[in-house]
């Protein structure tokens, strides 16, 4: 019996908790609680322990048990020189045995990793900015004019490059889901705003027209979403048209609102700045991918095997979400078929958690956080992807726990960027 550090970032703990503590522990709570509980019959804090004992036996017991085998694994973490807030995670109980009053145990136990990290920039593919041409402005331009036109109605059938105003409202199993509801709506056909397919069965559709769309969520989409089946239940209110717009000092004013005297030249420049922002980030998305490779494959650190655990549980959850019923009545019928496909999640969850560390490790080494702006930003940024109320949106996600999660992919994403934004060069 004793405890060993398995690697730097798990412990196992062997050792039996006697009775002798545990009803020490109970005397103590059940004193606890007769100073505080009040009974009818009894003065406050006059209430004698037999009551106590009888009345809240079941929280009695376990409480003291709790207590007594948390004061067992503290001192074994002492003499390991391990400290409690470096403990992270659920414990993995591989023996947990009640036998005359005495608890033998097993546990497994997760330490917060240490990375060290020192020479990030090798890991970073090299990226090089292409200049701006003229021609690219010019389309700019073209596009800054038709997006500031008036709009009108028209009538016609829908067609690509039309704005459509919709009410619409969302549906999986044939219940209405928060946030997949809005009315007048203006959306561009073409502009891809919606989920992939939206824009494209609206095509043909004549004013006043109702149509029910059939499509399902991206897998990377909202947790709570993907992979869902989904039928949208559409109407059309109208089908409009932008004019497009005078390319000329006007537009400039009215676009470079900030500006009283701005003009086309000003307008040009803006839109360049644009071209430049929109290069940078297409770059830095095509990249990401190989940075996350290179820092996966090159980083080697020991991690938590209950964190692990934890997220194939998580993984596997949302999966069972996504498959066919006929599946899953097999995997509710067959435990271990269930255990294999979650072990088949198991790579994957390594991949997720170390990563989570890495850019834990590298958004405290580099001052990046994720404020609650930057949160309420993105979600209403969806919000309008989808045509959602930001508000319900957010209560949705708040109700469902997907905040944290949210969060931390703003960070991974900030800390990517900053990566890779660190070696981006403009090409001569």
């Amino acid at each position: 019996m004793g405890a060993e550090l398995i690697n730097t970032a798990n412990v196992l703990i062997k050792d039996k908790v006697n009775s002798d503590l545990i009803n020490k522990k109970r005397a103590k709570i059940a004193q606890n609680i007769s100073k505080n509980i009040k009974i009818d019959g009894f003065r406050k804090g006059k209430v004698p322990l037999s009551v106590i004992e009888s009345r809240y036996k079941d929280k009695i017991t376990q409480d003291s048990q709790q207590e007594a085998l948390n004061e067992k694994i503290n001192d074994h973490l002492k003499k390991l020189n391990i400290e409690l807030k470096n403990v992270i995670g659920s414990p993995i109980f591989l023996k947990y045995e009640i036998i005359n009053d005495n608890i033998d145990f097993e546990v497994k136990l997760g330490i917060l990793p240490k990375l060290d990290i020192e020479d990030i920039s090798k890991f970073i593919p090299d990226i090089k900015l292409e200049s701006i041409s003229k021609d690219s402005i010019n389309n700019k331009m073209e596009e800054f004019a038709k997006s500031n036109g008036k709009l009108i109605e028209v009538e016609k059938t829908l067609e690509n490059g039309d704005i459509a105003n919709i009410d619409f409202e969302g549906f999986i199993n044939g219940e209405a889901f928060d946030g997949g509801k809005a009315k007048g709506y203006d959306l561009e056909i073409g502009s891809k705003s919606f989920i992939e397919g939206f824009e494209d069965k609206l095509i043909g559709m004549k004013k006043d027209q109702s149509k029910d769309i059939e499509l399902k969520f991206p897998e990377n989409y909202t947790a709570h979403l993907a992979g869902k089946d989904v039928v949208f239940k559409v109407k059309l209110n109208a089908v409009k048209k932008r004019e497009i717009a005078k390319i000329d000092d006007e537009l400039a004013k009215k676009i470079l609102i900030q500006n009283d005297n701005a003009t086309l030249k000003d307008l040009e420049e803006f839109a360049k700045i644009q071209l430049e922002n929109e290069e940078k980030n297409k770059l830095i998305n095509e990249n990401k991918p190989k940075l996350v490779e290179n820092l996966l494959s090159s980083i080697d650190f020991d991690i938590p095997e209950n964190i692990i655990e934890q997220e194939m549980d998580i993984i596997f959850r949302n999966n069972i979400q996504k498959i066919k019923e006929e599946e899953l009545k097999e995997l509710q019928q067959d435990k271990n078929k269930a255990k294999e496909k979650r072990e088949t999640f198991r790579e994957e969850a390594q991949k997720s958690v170390k990563l989570t560390f890495i850019v834990d490790f590298l958004s405290k080494k580099n001052n990046i956080s994720v404020s609650d702006n930057e949160v309420y930003q993105m979600l209403y940024y969806e919000a309008m992807m989808i045509g959602a109320n930001p508000k319900e949106l957010l209560e949705n996600y708040e109700k469902n726990n997907v905040i944290p999660a949210l969060k931390m992919t703003i960070l991974e994403n900030k800390v990517l960027n900053n990566l890779l934004e660190s070696k981006l060069q403009n090409k001569e």
